[in-house]
């Protein structure tokens, strides 16, 4: 009996012993992701290192009429849709020389026509870089907007929206001082080939260095200012079938920009005020964009004289305010508008018949957000162009004005 006892404990001991041998391993601790407060609400740790990242973008669908008057004296209408999806991805550091960020805005664009605003040529779909670059001890590298902009038409909504001021995107290399108080000084060195677009005839004015761009800003608790300059070559060459070529040319813009809070009026209420002018530079006006384009009618900044052998520069100067007004937290409008004149060469206008003209814009919105990052949108805009002398439009008309008209539904949804 005792042995049996025995025998028994023995064998309990022996299979308590073979149970405790199964159990498993205890786990490593996961690695949670964790909040970083250093650069603001939603930025994370990147796991396993010391690099903060906040993920986001937005879906919104766009959907346009346009109705135009400058094709052959007639009316022409149309209608398109747009939507767009963008991803932007803010990664930061911090060094021993302070911030190191990049920063990613990639977009997807789908739609009828896409890049036409008559709204024909069939479904098609765009992924473009609308951002990106890296900043580091105060140098900025990559695609980013222009250091010369101030306004950049602020609230002005849409994917085709009207240009009423100078907004453009460009490749750069910058530096910007902090001289702190809210002063901030930059210069920046950028590929202004997309602002030269209808500022010369055949090859003339194709720059082969970049522009030289410099700005002042202040931003303040009532409100801030820039004042900028921006030089570029106008031309290197000029080489005719005669043999005889040109000096180089050079062109200029400045700009002066105010932002007024308006807490009187409502909590987030602004009021921007901007003036532009540009020599052969006119792309800087944002009188060579959107709305301010004219059909047949180039915003020349260079044209080639063949009786003298010189090369003209044209003038443009704009002047555009926009003011956005909340009605409640939720509701605001926005109203804006410019006015500007474009001069050009003599000799564009004796050998191609081209013309000075004005143009205005006026515009504006009434934006609802429900729901926090939700946003619809309804504008409409109108635009007029008037020639000193008439020109020819694309079908061969001779017209002294032209107008058109934009009307905008939006939706938006920001995460």
């Amino acid at each position: 009996m005792n042995n049996l006892l025995l025998g028994s404990v023995a064998g309990l001991a022996m299979v308590g012993t073979a149970a405790a041998a199964d159990l498993p391993v205890k786990a490593k601790a996961a690695e949670y992701v964790k909040i970083c407060s250093t650069y603001g609400a939603g930025f994370y740790y990147i796991p396993g290192t010391d690099t903060c990242l906040k993920v986001g973008g937005f879906v919104q669908a766009d959907y346009y009429y346009q109705d135009y008057d400058y094709l052959n004296n007639a009316d022409f209408q149309s209608s398109y849709f747009r939507s767009r999806g963008a991803i932007r991805l803010d990664a930061r550091t911090q060094t021993e020389y302070g911030t190191l960020r990049s920063f990613i805005d990639l977009r997807a664009t789908y739609g009828d026509g896409l890049g036409n605003v008559y709204g024909d040529g069939g479904d098609s779909t765009a992924i473009t870089l609308d951002k990106g670059y890296i900043q580091f001890a105060g140098f900025t590298f990559g695609k980013v907007q222009s250091f010369f902009d101030y306004y950049a038409d602020n609230n002005i909504w849409g994917f085709d929206n009207p240009e009423i001021s100078a907004d453009e995107d460009v490749t750069a290399a910058a530096y910007t001082a902090d001289f702190g108080g809210g002063f901030t000084a930059s210069i920046s060195i950028e590929d202004d080939s997309s602002r030269s677009n209808g500022d010369s005839v055949g090859e003339i004015a194709q720059p082969d260095i970049p522009a030289l761009i410099g700005n002042i800003n202040y931003e303040g608790e009532w409100g801030g200012f820039q004042i900028a300059g921006a030089i570029r070559q106008l031309d290197d060459s000029y080489y005719d079938p005669f043999g005889i070529s040109t000096n180089d040319s050079v062109g200029w813009a400045v700009l002066g920009g105010v932002k007024f809070n308006l807490p009187t009026l409502g909590e987030g209420d602004t009021l921007y005020i901007e003036g532009t002018y540009g020599s052969g530079a006119v792309g800087y006006t944002g009188i060579n964009g959107g709305y301010s384009t004219v059909s047949g009618q180039a915003a020349q900044d260079l044209y080639y004289n063949p009786v003298n052998n010189t090369l003209e520069s044209g003038d443009a100067w704009t002047i555009a305010a926009e003011l956005t007004h909340f009605f409640t937290p939720q509701v605001f409008g926005v109203l804006y508008g410019n006015y500007g004149q474009n001069s050009v060469p003599d000799t564009a206008y004796t050998y191609l018949g081209y013309s000075d003209y004005s143009l205005w814009t006026l515009g504006g919105s009434l934006n609802w957000s429900p729901v926090k990052n939700l946003l619809f949108v309804a504008q409409y805009t109108y635009a007029q162009t008037s020639y000193d002398n008439p020109v020819l439009n694309d079908y061969g008309s001779l017209i002294d004005s032209s107008d058109n008209q934009q009307v905008l539904l939006s939706v938006r949804r920001t995460f």
